[in-house]
């Protein structure tokens, strides 16, 4: 255990807690997203990208194009638990 495995809690106001969670519900309609953005989304998750991602490269691959991933390693700009 070292001190990176900690962090100091945000207290978020009442006021931004409003806007987090009723104004999303009451604007859903004027707050359009597009079917490639997976994040975010109610009902995706992270096997529709993983789904997707490897359709994507199999169509390159049987059109016989070279199809190049990247990869992140995002740990430690978010919060886990062990």
């Amino acid at each position: 255990m070292t001190c990176d495995d900690y962090r100091g809690i945000a207290v978020s106001p009442i006021l931004s807690k409003f806007f987090e969670y009723c104004l999303p519900d009451r604007f859903s309609n004027v707050f359009r997203t597009v079917d490639n953005q997976f994040g975010f989304k109610k009902s995706i998750r992270c096997n529709h990208a993983t789904y997707a991602a490897s359709k994507i490269v199999n169509n390159f691959i049987c059109l016989g194009c070279t199809a190049n991933l990247c990869a992140l390693d995002l740990s430690k700009a978010f919060d886990k638990v062990k």
